[in-house]
C-alpha cells in the first residue's frame, strides 16, 4: 500500500510540475510589440494629449490601415480633430514598429505626436524583437541615466496585469512602465496592435510633475473606407489664455486687447509667467514673444515679466500663433543644462463684418427696402 501511495504521489507531483511548466512556457511566450495583430481595414480612434503640442490640448485621432506599400509598411489614412478643425491625409507607418515614416503635408505636424505617444514603445519592442509580457526590462531611458522601462518596472509598481475599461469593453492588459519622479504607465493587450491607454509623466523630479502625454482608445473596428472625423464649432478664444509650457517649467497667461481682433486693427499683447505651482515669477524675469501670421513671423521681441504690452497688427483673418519662449534649467541624470521652454497659443482674427452678420444685415435691408417701396407706392397711388 505504501508503495502504491508513493507511486501515486510521484505521479501527481509530476503532473503538477508538468502543468506548471506548460503554464510557465505559455506565459513566457506571451509577447507584444506595436503592430502585433494588425490587419488591413482595421481602424483605431484615440483621444491624445501631448504636452509638447499646444501644451496638451486634446486631439481626436483616427487611423485606418488601408493598404501596404512595396516594403510592407502600412499606408494609413489619418484624420485628426484639433480645436474643432479636421485635417485628413495619408501617413506611412513602419511594418516593424508602427512608427510614422512619412506623412502628407495636411497631417505632417501630427506625425511626431503619434510617434512620441501611440507608438513610443516601438523604440523598445518591434516585430524583429518582441518583448515578453512577463516581468522583464524592455530597455532603459538614456536621458535619465538608465532608468529601466518594462513590465514590473519600476519595482515599486507591484501590479503588472490589470483589467481596464476602454472603447466600451473590458481589456485584460499588461502594464509597461518606468519611474522618474512619478510612475508612468502604458497599458497593452497581447494581440492588439497599439496600446489601450497611457499616462506618462514628464522627466522632472520637482513637484508638481505634469503629465507629458496621455491617450485612450475610444473605438476601433473594421471598415472598407477611412474614418472621417466630424468638425465641431471653432470657438473664438477670450483673454487671458493659460497654458503650461512644453517642458512643464512655467505657466503662461497671455493677455491681449481689444478682445475681438479684426484685420488692420492695432492689438496690444503681453504675457505673465508663473512657476508650476502657479506662483508669479519675478518681474525681472525675461521671456520672448513671437507672433506668426501663417508661417510668417510678424513680431519677435524680448520682454520683462511686468505685463508691459507690445503692439501688433494682423493683415488677414483666421487663426494666428503666439509663441512665448523662456530660458530655464533642466535637470537630467547627468546634471543640469539650460533649455528653451515654449508655450504656443492660438488666437483668432475675425472678419471685420462676419458672414453671419452680413447675412442678417442684408436680410434686414431687403425687408426695409420692400417696406419702403410699398409705402412709397401707396403714397404715389393716393396722390394720383
Amino acid at each position: 500500500m505504501k508503495r502504491v501511495a508513493l507511486h501515486l504521489t510521484a505521479v501527481i507531483l509530476a503532473a503538477v510540475l508538468s502543468i506548471s511548466s506548460i503554464a510557465h512556457v505559455a506565459h513566457a511566450q506571451s509577447t507584444w510589440y506595436p503592430g502585433k495583430g494588425a490587419e488591413l481595414g482595421t481602424y483605431f480612434v484615440y483621444t491624445i494629449r501631448d504636452l509638447e503640442y499646444e501644451s496638451g490640448r486634446e486631439l481626436e485621432v483616427a487611423i485606418w490601415l488601408g493598404s501596404r506599400d512595396d516594403q510592407g509598411n502600412w499606408v494609413a489614412d489619418v484624420s485628426v480633430s484639433d480645436a474643432g478643425m479636421v485635417s485628413s491625409g495619408k501617413m506611412v507607418l513602419s511594418s516593424i514598429n508602427m512608427q510614422p515614416q512619412s506623412a502628407e503635408p495636411s497631417v505632417s505636424k501630427y506625425r511626431a505626436i503619434i510617434q512620441r505617444t501611440l507608438t513610443w514603445l516601438g523604440d523598445f519592442a518591434n516585430s524583429m524583437d518582441p518583448k515578453s509580457l512577463a516581468p522583464s526590462a524592455w530597455g532603459r531611458l538614456a536621458i535619465t541615466g538608465g532608468v529601466p522601462v518594462g513590465v514590473g518596472a519600476p519595482v515599486a509598481l507591484q501590479v503588472t496585469n490589470e483589467q481596464i475599461s476602454a472603447a466600451n469593453m473590458m481589456w485584460n492588459t499588461t502594464i509597461v512602465g518606468f519611474r522618474y519622479g512619478k510612475d508612468s504607465k502604458i497599458w497593452v493587450a497581447e494581440n492588439f496592435p497599439l496600446p489601450i491607454k497611457a499616462e506618462v509623466y514628464s522627466f522632472r523630479t520637482e513637484e508638481p510633475i505634469p503629465v507629458q502625454y496621455s491617450f485612450e482608445l475610444e473605438r476601433f473596428g473594421r471598415s472598407d473606407k477611412p474614418v472621417e472625423l466630424t468638425p465641431s464649432v471653432v470657438e473664438i478664444p477670450k483673454p487671458p489664455l493659460e497654458k503650461l509650457s512644453s517642458n512643464g517649467s512655467v505657466y503662461v497667461l497671455l493677455y491681449w486687447g481689444p478682445q475681438t481682433i479684426m484685420p488692420g486693427q492695432e492689438v496690444q499683447m503681453a504675457a505673465q509667467l508663473y512657476d508650476p505651482a502657479k506662483r508669479p515669477l519675478r518681474e525681472t524675469e525675461r521671456y520672448t514673444i513671437e507672433v506668426f501670421d501663417g508661417d510668417k513671423s510678424i513680431l519677435r521681441q524680448e520682454m520683462s515679466n511686468n505685463l508691459q504690452p507690445v503692439k501688433v497688427k494682423f493683415e488677414s483673418e483666421g487663426t494666428k500663433r503666439v509663441v512665448i519662449s523662456y530660458l530655464t534649467s533642466f535637470r537630467t541624470g547627468e546634471g543640469e543644462t539650460m533649455i528653451i521652454d515654449r508655450t504656443e497659443f492660438n488666437i483668432v482674427v475675425v472678419p471685420e463684418f462676419p458672414l453671419g452678420v452680413m447675412v442678417i444685415v442684408a436680410s434686414i435691408m431687403a425687408v426695409m427696402i420692400a417696406v419702403t417701396r410699398g409705402r412709397l407706392g401707396s403714397l404715389l397711388h393716393r396722390q394720383f
